[in-house]
């Protein structure tokens, strides 16, 4: 079967660095394949213009379309509109910014053309009530929902910053934006019955979709989170990422327990350090340029923070 698939990235601004280790990543495992940028925001992307494989569009052109004001941390769900940007493919292989690929993805993973395939997550019994009540906390509670049905024996719960998805199922995922969208939230803010914005919603969908047979789901759990300990993942090393041995691990995910300022101090900063240079095509300069860039624009932004944090203490203690 002659599929064709893209790889879809979103990006907000304070992920630019990520992402350029990631894009580096996806070029040194799978040169081939189109990747297309969902970019939230008003920012600087030039950095990517040299690469003919990658195609960036602005998450607020695509709104403009639907209308269903998705951006912040719904940006993800702009990538069921793509096919009518001109990018229509078979798959769509999402990856967050904060992520590396430390694998080759290999097509005839989905040669069985499922609507769904879930890289990072599993499956939990209704009747756990710890794993439930995680599952309520980071994405929905069944029984918020007395309008659908779900499975009784299992139910899938996952990140959705790591999936792949079948451009068939679009048209059902789009009508169920549209009647949900008022309980989604671009930011922070878990006081609806979708917890975590789009994994919320995604988790939601697949669950109820699956019960309701209306798409299949496969489960790849073939990612680990940067926060993960390196002695569980002894073949995961900078030497067998470099030569394409086998690792066992796809990719690494940066949630935010595991990022930190310096790329030194990450784990498997090693492997982060040497996608990063080859992104800047190991021209130290330049690489060491954007660092310094960077860390400047952090610790402004922090600096800044924390002085509006103490005037607006400051105004609330002299208010009173």
């Amino acid at each position: 079967m002659n599929m064709r698939a893209a790889i879809v990235i979103t990006l907000a601004n304070h992920h630019i660095h990520y992402c350029k280790a990631l894009i580096a990543s996806i070029n040194y495992f799978n040169p081939l394949f189109l990747i297309i940028v969902l970019k939230d925001g008003d920012f600087d992307t030039r950095f990517l213009e040299e690469f003919e494989n990658v195609n960036i569009v602005s998450a607020r052109e695509v709104n403009k379309l639907h209308h269903l004001n998705l951006d912040g941390l719904l940006n993800k769900l702009n990538l069921f509109f793509l096919p009518e940007f001109g990018f229509e493919f078979d798959f769509y292989i999402h990856f967050d910014a904060d992520s590396i690929l430390t694998h080759t993805i290999n097509l005839e993973m989905f040669n069985d053309n499922c609507d769904f395939y879930i890289l990072q997550g599993g499956t939990i019994n209704p009747s756990d009530d710890a794993a439930m009540n995680n599952m309520a906390k980071y994405a929905f509670r069944p029984a918020d929902f007395p309008e659908y049905r779900f499975s009784t024996s299992h139910l899938y719960f996952f990140s959705a910053s790591h999936i792949v998805l079948n451009r068939s199922m679009f048209p059902i995922l789009i009508e169920m934006v549209r009647t949900h969208r008022y309980e989604l939230n671009k930011v922070f803010l878990n006081d609806k019955r979708i917890k975590f914005n789009d994994q919320g919603f995604l988790n939601l969908a697949i669950n109820l979709l699956l019960f309701e047979k209306r798409i299949t789901v496969k489960l790849f759990d073939c990612g680990i989170y940067g926060r993960d300990n390196p002695h569980d993942n002894p073949l995961l090393n900078l030497e067998n990422v470099i030569s394409k041995k086998e690792t066992n691990v796809y990719f690494i995910h940066y949630t935010a327990s595991s990022r930190r300022v310096l790329i030194e101090d990450h784990q498997y900063a090693d492997i982060l350090h040497f996608f990063l240079m080859l992104f800047y095509k190991n021209r130290k300069l330049d690489y060491y340029i954007s660092e310094f860039i960077r860390l400047i624009k952090f610790y402004y932004n922090w600096f800044i923070k924390r002085v509006k944090a103490r005037l607006k203490l400051w105004g609330i203690l002299h208010s009173t």
